[in-house]
């Protein structure tokens, strides 16, 4: 179903050209982060209503709840440096518009809320395509370092976004913040093209027309849900991903814990929280480090055995310096195991899957976050207010997952895969031509070896 449409040749950038598009996509990361903040702001600008503004807080959880598993199809059918610069064009475009309107104040809620959905489903694509574009583009040696390097950009971005948009917003106005934005995806456009021209030649088996790719698309999906079930580490690591974010919901409990149960001032709890984002720029580092002396299955295990460690810590943690150190670990966890499961995807999912593969994790991943959080507030409000119990539960709860992780597949590694490796052929790949159909994009075996998205960046 997919054979002849996903026969793209890897071809590998000069060294420039990839650090150009490192670069480009760090600024790209940049833009997200100023989203997070800039449509909630200018959604409260124009209504007034705190409603309207937490409901603009969610289109990138809804965009991946819907089109998510759609885009993962596609992403496999055509190419995904195509589809990268394609979504660059439309959140370019998006953002603009925002901003010419909010500078001619023509904006309406309604309107935002629609542009901001387009912008959340475009992005859904491009990371689906930035994961198999890293898979094609580099070296199997080199994936951690990369994706360590992305991950990096994307913690930092989270922590600077924000604050951008708030000092651009105070001296010329939110539509500049705005339009900054939208540069930051004509920057990573323009890295992408690099890319392109950098490596010399591009495949010579073109992306197939849209429609044709949009045929088969539910078939398509069965076949990487079967991929994913034959790949016994893959399907336990989406797995474990999933309950890590279910169990991390109740960090939305947080901010809630530190002032009315500890009642901590709001610098406090604003230190403490900073504390989260630091652990996960040097949860990057850790992963860097550590990836390449140990098995990339015993680094999950131990980062999400942490993570469920030092969430448990928290609801019995009463003075600021432990919840300081408690809150730096989960959030350096979590990204260790990020960077580590997103390498350990692209090593053993094949090549013509791996968009489905992925989108099918990330979906997963954050259908649990909400579930968690609804399941954590009504706990605490059982409780008469009191989140400690709920804490300690999902810790211990989320470290039990991954001891079951653990024996069910982790502790043996892809060789458990029921018979399944990197190189192997999965269900429903067979027969796929080009260097990187059902084969590892490098050729090289498997080596003995969550990603969240929004939220807690859960694995």
């Amino acid at each position: 179903m997919t054979n002849a449409l996903t026969s793209a040749v890897p071809v590998r950038p000069s060294p420039w050209a990839f650090r150009v598009f490192l670069g480009g996509q760090s600024v790209s990361l940049i833009g997200d982060g100023l989203a997070i903040l800039a449509i909630p702001l200018l959604v409260l600008e124009v209504s007034g209503s705190a409603y309207a503004a937490v409901m603009a807080a969610i289109p990138r959880t809804v965009g991946y709840l819907l089109v998510g598993l759609p885009a993962g199809a596609l992403v496999d059918r055509l190419n995904p440096r195509n589809v990268m610069l394609t979504m660059d064009v439309v959140r370019f475009g998006v953002f603009l518009s925002l901003a010419v309107l909010a500078a001619t104040e023509q904006l309406a809620v309604p309107v935002i809320l629609a542009l901001a959905f387009v912008a959340a489903g475009a992005g859904v694509f491009f990371e689906t395509a930035l994961t198999v574009a890293v898979r094609d583009l580099v070296e199997e040696e080199r994936l951690v370092r990369t994706n360590s390097l992305l991950e990096a950009a994307n913690q930092s971005a989270q922590i600077v976004g924000p604050g951008l948009v708030g000092v651009l917003s105070a001296l010329w106005g939110l539509q500049v913040a705005l339009l900054v934005n939208a540069c930051t995806f004509a920057v990573s456009f323009v890295s992408v093209l690099h890319v392109l021209r950098g490596a010399g030649r591009v495949s010579r088996t073109p992306s197939p027309p849209l429609r044709e790719a949009l045929r088969g698309v539910r078939g398509d999906l069965v076949e990487g849900f079967r991929c994913l079930r034959s790949l016994r580490v893959v399907l336990v690591v989406t797995c474990l991903q999933a309950s890590a974010n279910l169990f991390l919901a109740v960090g939305y409990l947080l901010v809630f814990y530190l002032r009315d149960t500890l009642h901590l001032g709001a610098s406090e709890a604003s230190a403490v929280v900073a504390a989260g984002g630091v652990g996960g720029v040097l949860g990057t580092a850790v992963a860097l480090r550590l990836g390449r002396r140990m098995r990339h299955e015993t680094l999950i295990a131990l980062s999400a055995a942490c993570l469920g460690t030092t969430l448990a810590s928290l609801g019995v943690a009463t003075s600021l310096v432990p919840l300081l150190v408690l809150n730096l670990l989960l959030g350096g966890s979590t990204v260790t195991a990020v960077v580590l499961i997103r390498t350990l995807r692209q090593r053993l999912v094949p090549r013509a899957l791996l968009g489905r593969v992925t989108a099918t994790a990330k979906v997963a991943a954050l259908a649990a976050s909400p579930v968690g959080a609804l399941a954590g507030g009504a706990l605490t409000t059982l409780n008469h207010g009191d989140p400690r119990p709920v804490f300690l539960a999902a810790g211990v709860l989320s470290v039990l997952t991954t001891a079951a992780a653990w024996a069910l597949g982790l502790r043996a590694g892809p060789h458990s895969a029921s018979g399944t490796e990197r190189g192997a052929t999965a269900p429903g790949a067979s027969g796929v031509s080009g260097t990187s159909g059902a084969t590892g994009a490098t050729g090289a075996t498997a080596a003995p070896v969550p990603e969240a998205d929004g939220g807690a960046k859960a694995p």
